[in-house]
């Protein structure tokens, strides 16, 4: 077995060989020129045999020199590949994540296909469901919430904050005469989201808005009860009313010009998005890597959104 100085002093006569002189090995290694030297005459008299030809200024590999220069950088090769894997060893494994609905499809699903560029090895398995997770009984390792921050006894990270606004076609919003006309909305078919986030109402989503956006005396309890908000969104889509869209979710859908917002009443929500995960387990790599991944598509969201918001139009 080689020993340990052995092994240092192949690293440095590999660096000398691919640049044919101690001095720039020297400075790739930060060393001087004569410990690099030391080195390199070392290792020779180790292994009984030359490994440079030296003349006044350059040097030759001899043949053995070179012999020794290819097995070390097959090792070498094999040795980073092996290294990458054991850094990645982690993503090898399924990582399940738990989502709501409308953020799956509205928000997560277009995005995936970066996730797979940087872990290519990764598999994800998307849970939508709208309730929390039992992250002591369910296999799920990372979860997002559409919720109030810091209920969950749970690790958690905030992705960004949402705004509701009612949004509809551009053809409704026409009809019902409510481009800069929130009273309109007493004419028009309602859609609601149901499970909008933890013990809401039927109707509470509407109830909140219309409270905070001033318009309190609009009355908001009727129109159609979905289980999912991008049901509801769907459904505003092919004209049939007005849903309360979260901004976040909806903004692919105002930038195609599939939905519109017909007036300026953005209302903050109390709720945040949330990634979670088990207090225990926020040292795993591939969790690890999924909150900075989310982090960073949440961020670039964030900017994204609010220059979107900025050139809205609210009238035709």
């Amino acid at each position: 077995m080689l020993s340990s100085a052995i092994l240092s002093s192949m690293y440095c006569f590999s660096s000398a060989a691919r640049h044919l002189s101690f001095t720039k090995a020297a400075e790739e290694l930060h060393l001087t020129q004569s410990a690099v030297s030391h080195r390199i005459k070392k290792l020779e008299e180790q292994l009984g045999f030359k490994l440079f030809l030296r003349f006044n200024r350059r040097l030759q590999l001899t043949e053995q020199g070179q012999g020794l220069l290819a097995v070390l950088e097959n090792s070498l090769g094999d040795l980073d590949s092996a290294i990458r894997d054991l850094r990645q060893q982690e993503f090898t494994s399924t990582v399940s994540i738990a989502v709501p609905h409308s953020f799956a499809r509205c928000w997560l699903a277009e995005r995936l296909g970066d996730l797979h560029s940087k872990y290519p090895k990764l598999t994800l398995q998307v849970r939508a469901q709208s309730r929390s997770t039992d992250f002591q009984h369910e296999k799920v390792d990372v979860a997002v919430y559409y919720d109030l921050p810091e209920r969950h006894n749970l690790h958690e990270q905030e992705l960004f904050d949402e705004f509701l606004v009612p949004v509809c076609t551009a053809e409704y919003a026409d009809q019902h005469d409510l481009w800069q006309n929130p009273d309109g909305l007493s004419g028009c078919l309602l859609l609601h989201d149901e499970t909008a986030w933890q013990g809401t109402g039927f109707y509470t989503e509407w109830v909140y808005w219309a409270r905070d956006a001033g318009l309190a005396h609009l009355d908001v309890e009727r129109g159609f009860v979905f289980n999912r908000a991008d049901l509801a969104y769907r459904a505003a889509m092919s004209g049939q009313g007005v849903a309360i869209g979260r901004w976040h979710m909806v903004a692919p859908q105002l930038a195609a010009g599939n939905l519109v917002v017909p007036f300026d009443a953005f209302v903050r929500a109390a709720q945040r998005y949330l990634m979670v995960c088990h207090p225990d387990r926020t040292e795993v790599p591939a969790i690890k890597a999924m909150f900075e991944w989310l982090s960073e598509h949440a961020q670039e969201s964030i900017q994204q959104r609010e220059q979107q918001r900025n050139r809205l139009k609210f009238n035709q």
